[in-house]
């Protein structure tokens, strides 16, 4: 719904300093709707690391759902929020990118953004619901 809301400005804030290399995380409140299957798995997207990446299979077995590797990259695709939820972080099992709703370009950047050397991290305090 259009229209102004208090967590823009902290939303504009921690964007620019992802984009600037100054934060790695964030901690605007994400009202994330979807199903538990989903949540499940743009929650455990939250535990990939900073600058690092996981396979899908990766990210199913330590979903302890290791035979559910097509839905969970279904999940991570329906994933409205990325970058503050990053589902960029996903790539294929031998290390190609694959899916990625924004285009295979943009998850490249995403990737290389996040390798970049000298880049400072501001870690983020726990996220508070919206």
């Amino acid at each position: 719904m259009p229209g102004e809301s208090p967590h823009f400005d902290r939303l504009q804030r921690e964007l620019g300093e992802y984009f600037r290399g100054e934060r790695d995380a964030f901690t605007v409140p994400v009202v994330a709707p979807g199903t538990a299957f989903q949540r499940k798995v743009w929650d455990g997207l939250g535990t990939i690391p900073y600058g690092t990446t996981r396979s899908y299979g990766e990210q199913a077995a330590r979903l302890k759902m290791p035979a559910a590797v097509r839905a969970v990259a279904r999940a991570n695709g329906a994933n409205r929020i990325s970058i503050l939820i990053p589902c960029h972080r996903v790539i294929g099992s031998d290390g190609g990118l694959t899916g990625y709703g924004g285009g295979l370009w943009r998850k490249r950047f995403l990737l290389d953004l996040e390798q970049r050397p000298g880049r400072t991290r501001r870690p983020a305090k726990s996220r508070s619901p919206a």
